[in-house]
């Protein structure tokens, strides 16, 4: 990975966990919605998909490195666009806090016993949108449009994206809405961004600590 990506990319993790974290300590005592729809109760619970859920970890970790690494330009673009996509996580998250109740899971399988596991150390609030359908979609979004890679490999984002989709509806982690709420969300940032140009001063930041290292 290039030395200009580091920073950048410990910046967007950083932001992430204070926006998923920190909006807690403000919505912690307001009204909470539950978006449940009558489709999200008849979804079953398939305790498998935990692995994605959790496995989808280390595909962020590569597309996250793959939308950064080729030039200033894209890292400046993704971070500013990725940072951008939690800022209005932050938004909702406070705006409209929601909740979900989930369902007891009482099989002794490995993969329910990993889904109990979540249910603990993951409270059922800060869910709309989804910031694990988010985060995989903005990996599909950082790298579909980067000549350098081959097909094969953007079109293998968008699958795990929407695998992480399914995970997090038959996990019972998120609902529909969530799911639906992110991808919009994070089009609608990436348009933005490109159309603006606000990633520019990030560019600019890092082409002056480029010149300033020389």
């Amino acid at each position: 990975m290039p030395v200009y990506a580091i920073i950048p990319l410990i910046a967007c993790f950083s932001w992430n966990m204070l926006v998923y974290g920190g909006t807690r300590c403000i919505n912690a005592d307001m009204k909470h919605f539950d978006m449940t729809l009558t489709i999200d109760r008849a979804t079953p619970v398939i305790p498998v998909f935990v692995v994605v859920y959790f496995g989808c970890y280390i595909s962020w970790i590569i597309y996250y490195i793959a939308s950064v690494r080729v030039g200033r330009y894209e890292c400046a673009r993704f971070v500013t666009f990725d940072i951008i996509t939690r800022t209005c996580c932050a938004i909702l998250f406070v705006v409209i806090p929601t909740y979900n109740i989930r369902p007891d899971i009482t099989g002794e399988d490995i993969f329910s016993c990993v889904l109990r596991f979540l249910y603990k150390i993951d409270a059922a609030d800060n869910l709309f949108p989804s910031i694990h359908c988010l985060v995989s979609w903005n990996c599909y979004i950082g790298v579909r449009n980067i000549k350098e890679y081959p097909v094969i490999f953007k079109n293998m984002a968008a699958v795990i994206a929407v695998m992480v989709f399914i995970s997090t509806l038959v996990t019972k982690q998120h609902v529909i809405a969530d799911v639906i709420s992110a991808v919009a969300i994070s089009e609608v940032c990436w348009l933005v961004v490109n159309k603006t140009g606000v990633y520019r001063f990030l560019l600019n930041i890092m082409n002056g600590v480029k010149e300033a290292g020389k």
